[in-house]
C-alpha cells in the first residue's frame, strides 16, 4: 500500500512538472518577438560590442573560435525567450515603439564623442549646473543603466588576457573561499570609472530632452516590465560571460601550423 501511494505521488509529481513546463513554453516570447525587441531596444548593438570584446580577448589568448559569437547571440535570445512571456514582450515592444523612447535611445546610441567636445560640455555644466530635479532624473537613469555584477564580469573577462593560468587558478580559489564578495581596489576603481563614463554619456545624450521628456523616459525605464527585462538581460549576459571565461581558461592554446 505504501509503495502504491509513493508511485502515485511520483506519477502525479511528473504530471505537474510536465504541465508546468508545457504552460511555460506555450506562453514564452517567440523568437520573432525577441528579434523585434533586440532591434527596438538596441540590445543587438550592445551585443555586437560584447562580441567584439570576447573576440579580442580570445585572439589575445590564442583561443579564437569563429562559432563563439554566433552561439553567444543564440544563447542570449533563447535565455530572453525563456524568461519573458509573450504578453510581457508585447508590452515591451509597445513601450519601445514610443517616439520618446526611440529618441532617447538614438541620442544615447552615439558614436565616440571627441574628448575635447565632452570636456567643453562638462565645463559648461559647471558654469550652468543642472536643476536639482533634472539631476535627480539623471541619477535615476544612471542607476537603471548600471549593473555592478555585470561590470565585474566585464572586468574579469578583460583581465584574462593579462593573467597566466596559475594566476587564474589562484583567482578562482580566492573567489570560492570567500563567502562574501569584497571588491578589490582595482575592481572598485573600474566600476567607478565606468559609472562616471556612463553618467557623462547620459548627461550629454539627454541635453536635447526637456525636463518633461526626461520624466517620461524615466517613467518608462522604471516600469515593472522594463525593469524585469533589464534584470533578465543582465543575467543572460553574466551567464554567457561566465561560460566564456571558463572556456578560455580551460581551452589549450591553439598552435599555428607551419
Amino acid at each position: 500500500m505504501l509503495l502504491e501511494d509513493n508511485i502515485k505521488r511520483l506519477i502525479m509529481y511528473k504530471i505537474i512538472i510536465l504541465f508546468t513546463l508545457t504552460i511555460h513554453l506555450l506562453f514564452s516570447a517567440t523568437s520573432e518577438q525577441v528579434d523585434q525587441y533586440m532591434g527596438l531596444s538596441h540590445s543587438d548593438r550592445a551585443l555586437i560590442e560584447i562580441e567584439k570584446m570576447f573576440n579580442n580577448v580570445s585572439e589575445s589568448m590564442e583561443t579564437s573560435d569563429e562559432n563563439r559569437s554566433t552561439e553567444m547571440t543564440l544563447d542570449y535570445q533563447i535565455y530572453i525567450g525563456k524568461h519573458i512571456s509573450d504578453d510581457e514582450m508585447d508590452e515591451l515592444l509597445a513601450l519601445y515603439r514610443k517616439p520618446i523612447m526611440q529618441q532617447y535611445l538614438n541620442e544615447m546610441d552615439m558614436v565616440e564623442i571627441p574628448k575635447e567636445e565632452m570636456n567643453d560640455f562638462l565645463n559648461a555644466l559647471k558654469e550652468n549646473p543642472l536643476s536639482t530635479e533634472r539631476q535627480e532624473i539623471v541619477d535615476r537613469l544612471l542607476k537603471s543603466s548600471v549593473n555592478e555584477e555585470l561590470l565585474l564580469n566585464f572586468y574579469a573577462s578583460m583581465m584574462q588576457r593579462y593573467q597566466t593560468k596559475d594566476e587564474n587558478n589562484q583567482t578562482k580559489k580566492r573567489e570560492s573561499n570567500s563567502s562574501k564578495k569584497v571588491l578589490t581596489q582595482e575592481e572598485q576603481q573600474f566600476i567607478d570609472i565606468m559609472k562616471t563614463g556612463i553618467k557623462q554619456d547620459i548627461l550629454y545624450g539627454t541635453q536635447v530632452l526637456s525636463l518633461e521628456e526626461m520624466k517620461k523616459v524615466n517613467d518608462l525605464i522604471e516600469s515593472s516590465v522594463i525593469s524585469k527585462i533589464k534584470k533578465v538581460e543582465n543575467k543572460a549576459i553574466i551567464e554567457i560571460m561566465n561560460n566564456f571565461i571558463k572556456s578560455i581558461t580551460s581551452e589549450p592554446k591553439t598552435v599555428e601550423k607551419k
